[in-house]
């Protein structure tokens, strides 16, 4: 007699989930019912589920591994490319649903860009959004990984010959976007497979002139050239699931050949405009420092053009927001007020995250306007009503000050010194295929003033004797005189103002230094940021 239990256990009941009845029958056996024939049917077979893709193609290293900043392209059509994303109402319409971003140069010379977004290998959303939806949707984004796009290139010998191909999982993590816990790794793999293919559809018409030639040029080119291949598991129904991984592959435009062309320039027959981008730039985040990441990116880009550092608010401002907004920050007091208090918080962010060194000009941008934190502690504890009595002589602001006197106000950007290392340095680090050929050996022959500003107070290449690398000791210098200052400072090609303005001292204080005490040691309290500015140890 079988017990109740027992039956249970040694017969389950076939209706429940999970049951599967098993049919002794060889695969290939049928069995007869009357007259129908039911061949046996099969059991899929499971595969092992997987957590990351394997096998995927070589990519390039991540950024920022080995420096905290990296070489990044700057000219012209990087720069304006990055204007064209944020400022997306000054695109203007040619035709229906058509738009284009125009910037001038002067002398004949200037950059269109174009959606070009009707391409038949495009995903459905481009092809089904307008030009204007994508504009208002992915523009600060598409900055963002257009500036990764451009730090690439930078890296690239040859970049109208040479893709790079990056991963997605890696591009999230650089870019420090998509942070939000409410999407899932494969959802944040789509969204930035969707901002690469976005990217790859700006387009630009590019037009200069030849001088030498007489002759008129116009390029059209894509910026960039983005294909995307998503890596999944099938299911048991062989559809695709979530994503794994996304291997981006980015093929620069031919612009390159003549804005990121060394060895075009070394013949002087086209450009290789380049720059340093810090890494703290990307930890500004895209929504709630969206100021002042727009102001570190045209101010990071924009450095080879303005090597001063030197510019007016209004300067800023119109090359970063759109041209409604500064008309809006003219005519509207209390826009202009709140814009004005943006700012200075963005000013603060790019002096304590990106390390920016700021100066407020003290002719044009007097202390009543500046923000309370770059004023003197005696005058920044004060209301500000108290502050402009003792200021202005009145608690009220002047009239039109928005206008009259913080638009054309002038301030001047630093990067950090450690990054502004010097330029043809990093270039011959990057780009080591360029210098062999006039050095076999792969290695440039530096002064020991060089030596000393490119922080390598170890040692000093003498020459390359039949590939053999000379090499000689240097001391740390650990004594710094006013004649060793006036030694570097020239060689950095620095004058007394811009030394002076960058260690925080007035110019006479660096005229005296290296004149009556030359041969003196200067104060330890100053060693500290002479070091910072020279670069040396």
């Amino acid at each position: 007699m079988v017990s109740v239990g027992e039956n249970k256990r040694r017969y389950p009941n076939p209706e429940l989930s999970g049951y599967q009845l098993a049919i002794p029958y060889s695969p290939d056996a049928t069995r007869k019912t009357g007259t129908a024939t039911i061949a046996n049917p099969q059991i899929p077979t499971t595969t092992k589920r997987l957590r990351k893709a394997k096998n995927l193609p070589f990519t390039e290293q991540p950024l920022f591994i080995n420096n905290n900043y990296e070489m990044t392209a700057t000219g012209a059509p990087i720069i304006s490319a990055t204007q064209a994303y944020l400022k997306q109402p000054d695109w203007n319409k040619y035709s229906d649903g058509k738009l284009y971003f125009s910037k001038e140069f002067g002398k004949g010379r200037y950059i269109e860009f174009y959606i070009l977004h009707q391409q038949a290998h495009q995903p459905q959303y481009i092809l089904d959004s307008a030009e204007h939806q994508i504009l208002e949707k992915y523009g600060v984004m598409a900055a963002r990984l257009h500036a990764v796009f451009a730090t690439y290139a930078a890296q690239q010998q040859e970049p109208w010959k040479e893709p790079f191909i990056l991963r997605g999982s890696e591009l999230i993590k650089t870019l420090q976007i998509y942070k939000s816990k409410k999407l899932s790794k494969s959802q944040k793999l789509k969204a930035i497979a969707d901002l690469a293919m976005v990217v790859g559809t700006l387009g630009a018409v590019i037009q200069w002139y030849e001088g030498d030639l007489n002759l008129c040029i116009k390029e059209r080119c894509l910026l960039w050239m983005v294909s995307v291949q998503e890596y999944s598991q099938p299911n048991l129904f062989q559809e695709p699931e979530d994503l794994l991984e996304v291997i981006i592959r980015v093929q620069p435009g031919l612009w390159t050949y003549n804005f990121l062309n060394a060895e075009g320039e070394k013949a002087k027959t086209a450009l290789y405009q380049c720059g340093f981008i810090p890494k703290e730039v990307f930890d500004l985040d895209t929504h709630q420092h969206k100021l002042a990441f727009n102001l570190a990116l045209y101010i990071i880009q924009n450095n080879g053009t303005c090597k001063n550092g030197i510019y007016t608010v209004r300067n800023l401002l119109a090359n970063i927001l759109p041209a409604n907004q500064i008309e809006k920050l003219v005519n509207d007091y209390r826009y202009g007020w709140r814009l004005k208090e943006d700012l200075e918080e963005a000013l603060l962010l790019l002096k304590d995250k990106v390390n920016m060194t700021i100066e407020f000009d003290d002719e044009t941008y007097p202390l009543w306007l500046r923000p309370v934190w770059a004023i003197p502690e005696e005058l920044a504890h004060l209301s500000p009503q108290e502050r402009n009595q003792k200021l202005l002589g009145k608690k009220k602001l002047p009239d039109n000050y928005i206008q009259n006197i913080l638009l054309p106000a002038k301030l001047s950007f630093k990067l950090p010194s450690s990054q502004i290392n010097n330029n043809k340095s990093v270039k011959n680090q990057k780009n080591t295929k360029f210098h062999t050929k006039s050095n076999k050996a792969g290695v440039k022959t530096q002064s020991q003033v060089d030596v000393v500003i490119n922080n390598s107070t170890v040692a000093e290449t003498l020459g390359v004797n039949n590939g053999k690398v000379t090499v000689k000791n240097i001391p740390v210098i650990k004594e710094i005189t006013g004649s060793l200052v006036k030694q570097m400072r020239t060689a950095k090609k620095m004058s007394q103002r811009d030394f002076a303005h960058a260690v925080g001292m007035s110019q006479s204080w660096v005229r005296d230094i290296e004149t009556k005490g030359k041969d003196a040691p200067i104060p330890e309290k100053y060693t500290a940021i002479i070091k910072e500015v020279l670069n040396f140890g």
